[in-house]
């Protein structure tokens, strides 16, 4: 071997276990690279792992959150489900148990029936017998004579009959009619219709009252200018300012539009209160559309109502009547009478749809005039509603006489949501005025000694003089009384006559 093969077979060595060097170290850059590769996969599944784990236990918590609220909830429904068959079950078991009677009576009477026939019967012969040796008349004269006085002997009975089963009927109906209501009470939940709208304003700065009261009391002038029918009241209480007056609607753009004003640290003139009452109108007409949408779906009404007879409904947040809000004696009204339309089987749309509607008028009613039920007619007509629920809901205050039972029904739910206990009030002032006068009204009739009005003005009563009002007067001048009070007074619920004549017998012995 020559010198130059045996270098070029060092050089071969030298470099083949260079070559091999630098593919192990690359294998092992290699090697160590994926190791870290797979140990950085590793932590992100282990960091992602654990994300999903929480995740995954933090739903597990709410789906088992919302399942006990709904377990809870449908075990309240269940229980008022179970309550209404309660109910109706007892009803049911009466109405058999009144029927069962009614047919042993039936058959009870069908046998005496047949008895009496057949003593009748042989009495008329031994009768018709007599009757014709003692008046030698014939036998069909003499049988004529005696069933023209069974005739009128039969008339006078089924006279009686009739008056003892239209008293039993009545006193029926009245019984299945309170336990109807009563069932209705039981069943509305909604809490108390009165009014929570407050439209004081509370202030910070007593400087600002003066800032709203302006130079000369302009700003003040402007605001009643822009809102008719509200004024601003000031000195009540250091720390509020009032905002008064029959629409309530505006009354609320008021006090909006004077809370923007608070904001501000310096004085302002007219353009910036009314760029306050424009921003506030806008809020209150969001508000309005809203609530109606709200109430509508509340009351369950499943019929298309156009926009601007929603924001009618949506105006009634802002009406009172008696202190109780008119929208939510709306929705109350409007659950009760689908409530006691199923339970008699009349048609429940309709009552409820009426009952829903029937203060819609008091919307518009300060700003147009007119009797509230004649203006919610007039809107109903002109929206197209059907004939029967617009005059049920015309008729719930008797302007006219109520036609239909959905009418009855509207009547019913709206002196049941209007005599729940706190569901109107009145001022101080208001309430002594009406005592005043529902005394008066009574003392006008002649032989009263004195009225006086008991029970927050839930009763009148009266004593009378025994010398002028005998016993057999007095139960017509409670009637009389009643009637007068109707007709010349506005109260909540129903007022109770009590006429009270003492008779007293004074002797002495001697």
């Amino acid at each position: 071997m020559s010198a130059l093969d045996t270098l070029l077979m060092i050089v071969g060595i030298i470099l083949g276990g260079g070559i091999s060097l630098l593919a192990v170290r690359i294998n092992k850059h290699y090697k160590e690279k994926i190791a870290q590769q797979e140990q950085e996969i590793l932590n992100k599944a282990k960091q992602q792992a654990q994300s999903l784990i929480k995740e995954t236990h933090s739903k597990t918590k709410e789906i088992k959150r919302l399942a006990r609220e709904e377990n809870d909830h449908m075990e309240e429904q269940l229980k008022m489900l179970k309550k209404t068959l309660e109910f109706k079950s007892g009803i049911l078991e009466k109405r058999d148990q009144r029927n069962t009677n009614i047919k042993n009576a039936l058959n009870k009477a069908k046998i005496e029936i047949r008895k009496k026939k057949a003593s009748t019967d042989e009495i008329e012969g031994q009768i018709v017998d007599k009757l014709k040796s003692k008046t030698k008349l014939n036998s069909d004269t003499a049988k004529q004579e005696i069933l023209n006085k069974i005739d009128l002997e039969l008339e006078l009975q089924k006279g009686k009959l009739l008056k003892r089963t239209e008293e039993e009927t009545e006193e029926d109906s009245i019984n299945i009619g309170k336990n109807i209501l009563k069932g209705v009470i039981q069943r509305i939940t909604s809490p108390s219709s009165v009014d929570k709208n407050t439209t004081a304003v509370k202030i910070k700065r007593d400087k600002f009252k003066g800032l709203l009261i302006g130079k000369g009391g302009k700003n003040i002038e402007t605001f009643e200018e822009l809102l008719p029918d509200i004024s601003i009241i000031f000195n009540l209480e250091p720390d509020i300012v009032y905002v008064g007056g029959l629409n309530l609607v505006n009354r609320n753009i008021a006090k909006k539009a004077i809370e923007k004003l608070t904001k501000e640290k310096k004085a302002f003139d007219q353009r910036k209160i009314k760029t306050a009452i424009a921003a506030a109108k806008k809020e209150i007409d969001k508000e309005i559309l809203k609530a109606g949408r709200k109430a509508i779906k509340t009351a369950n009404i499943k019929m298309d109502i156009p926009e601007d007879l929603v924001k009618l409904v949506g105006r009634l947040k802002f009406r009172t009547s008696f202190g109780q809000n008119v929208l939510q004696h709306s929705i109350e009204m409007a659950a009760m009478a689908a409530i006691m339309a199923s339970e008699i089987n009349a048609d429940v749309e309709k009552a409820q749809v009426a009952a829903f509607f029937h203060d819609i008028g008091k919307a518009i009613d300060h700003e147009i005039g007119g009797s509230h039920d004649q203006i919610s007619k007039d809107i109903l007509e002109e929206h197209n509603f059907d004939p029967e629920i617009v005059h049920a809901a015309y008729a719930h205050h008797d302007a006219e006489p109520q036609k239909t039972p959905e009418a009855m029904l509207v009547k019913a739910a709206d002196a049941i949501s209007a005599g729940r206990p706190g569901a109107r009030q009145e001022s101080l002032t208001s309430y002594l005025e009406r005592i005043k006068k529902l005394e008066q009204v009574v003392k006008e009739f002649d032989g009263i000694k004195k009225a006086y009005a008991i029970s927050a003005g839930r009763e009148i009563r009266v004593i009378v003089d025994q010398d002028v009002i005998q016993d057999e007067n007095i139960k017509e001048m409670a009637s009389d009384a009643a009637h007068k009070i109707e007709e010349e007074l506005s109260y909540p619920g129903k007022i109770k006559v009590n006429i009270i004549r003492r008779t007293q017998a004074v002797d002495y012995a001697k």
